[in-house]
């Protein structure tokens, strides 16, 4: 299979002539280029369009991560009181055939939940070997973010059995084998524990094992900085331990419940801490187009330990199951638009490069002008500013290589709407809201 992200791509012939007239090289960051020999000219080979769709099951698959097998507890306390219950009424047929049919209806429910309970495990199975992954790649030397961002998503889109790069860092390899060990032996005390409930014989265990792997965690994560994008595998895995610990709480009940809701609640106000400090400072490019899986699975992180912290608060509201809505399943960024702008296979007939310069003609643009750059709408000049190369409009929202990148022709209004100060509020304030932060976390306008 070729590899769109490692193969060298054939040169674009924006100046016609022959391939040998061109040569192809990979940029800064980590995008292909193509130099015409003669007159150096550079355009930009933008590399294969960001799948949404792999983002989305990402997303899903950690909206199980967070919820835990709440039901499942509940639902085995209330068969093994039903049950105790049918045996203190025997003398009572009406009775006992009511309770019987009680415990029919749980017992179907039970079964159904045990089918959601593989499919949860499977999930976060799924889950966890993307966080191996992504740690690894990110806690490496050998590429920068976005070849690293990119190898990620070529992997994604196989299910991770083609493996793209090999990692060569040591460090990194011995990193990804601790966290693949320490996360695997807790999913499987996690699983013995889900189908052992009522008698709790891996209660205590699974308490032993996620506050093992939750110690090893929060020992990785001092050793990052706060807001440093590897650290999004870790703090999955932290909210696992610690969601699988909270259940363990929750089956042992009385006291213990009230650690389970307390440690919870503590997780989601560092998830929040740590989502605020990742998009601080940081441009719409790098956001929306460079790492769009890292807030995305954030986001839903955040939904996840929610859901679950609501349910542990609702105990007593047995008979309802829990199931996300349509609109928890999904999140807008803001951003798709601006991600539509760097799609591949840009033809050069209908390429604006970043040393072009945009014509200001209109009132319209003008007004755009204004706000673009701040300036004071009773002193500005019209006169001064007749155009303004792309590479600046570029650099605003956080391009890399602002001169040799570049748009379609068609796409330019678009471009212009994102790198205004107010579009950049915007977004910023939508992620305030999601996270239910105080303020709105400053983005980064060059």
């Amino acid at each position: 299979m070729v590899n769109p992200f490692t193969q060298r791509p054939e040169p674009h012939l924006f100046k016609e002539g022959d391939a040998s007239d061109y040569e192809v090289f990979e940029g800064e960051a980590g995008t292909w280029c193509t130099r015409h020999r003669a007159s150096g000219q550079t355009i930009q080979s933008v590399r294969p369009a960001i799948d949404m769709f792999n983002i989305a099951n990402l997303g899903v698959n950690i909206l199980n991560l967070g919820v835990g097998i709440y039901n499942s507890v509940q639902l085995h306390k209330i068969k093994k009181k039903l049950d105790r219950n049918q045996e203190q009424i025997q003398s009572c047929v009406e009775k006992l055939d009511r309770n019987h049919q009680q415990v029919q209806v749980f017992s179907e429910k039970l079964d159904r939940n045990h089918e959601q309970i593989q499919s949860c495990f499977n999930s976060i199975q799924n889950a966890l070997t993307v966080q191996h992954r992504t740690l690894e790649l990110l806690v490496c030397n050998q590429s920068n973010l976005a070849q690293q961002m990119n190898i990620l998503r070529d992997e994604m889109r196989t299910g991770f059995q083609n493996v793209v790069e090999e990692v060569k860092d040591l460090e990194a390899r011995r990193c990804r084998e601790e966290f693949q060990a320490r996360t695997f032996l807790l999913l499987k005390t996690y699983e013995r524990f889900t189908y052992t409930v009522p008698e709790l014989l891996e209660a205590d265990p699974l308490i032993q094992r996620a506050e093992e792997l939750e110690a090893w965690l929060r020992t990785q994560l001092n050793r990052i900085d706060i807001g440093k994008p590897e650290r999004l595998p870790l703090m999955v895995a932290l909210a696992f331990s610690v969601r699988a610990k909270a259940d363990a709480f929750e089956a042992k009940g009385g006291d213990y419940t009230s650690f389970a809701t307390k440690d919870i609640g503590l997780l989601i106000n560092q998830l929040r801490d740590e989502a605020r400090a990742f998009c601080e400072g940081r441009s719409l490019y790098t956001l929306g187009v460079e790492m769009p899986e890292i807030l995305y699975q954030y986001a839903f992180l955040n939904r996840s330990l929610c859901k679950g912290y609501e349910l542990q608060k609702k105990v007593k509201q047995v008979d309802s199951e829990f199931i996300f809505s349509a609109e928890e399943l999904k999140w807008d960024d803001g951003m798709q638009e601006l991600r539509e702008l760097f799609k591949p296979n840009i033809e050069y007939t209908d390429f604006l490069g970043g040393h072009q310069d945009i014509k200001l003609n209109t009132m319209a643009d003008y007004d755009w002008y204004i706000r673009f750059a701040n300036q004071d709408r009773l002193t500005f000049n019209v006169h001064s500013h007749p155009s303004i190369k792309l590479s600046d409009i570029l650099r605003n929202i956080g391009h890399p290589e602002p001169q040799t990148g570049g748009i379609r022709k068609t796409t330019l209004n678009t471009l212009m709407a994102f790198a205004l100060p107010e579009r950049v509020n915007k977004i910023s304030h939508l992620i305030q809201t999601e996270f239910k932060l105080d303020t709105s976390p400053k983005l980064l306008v060059a």
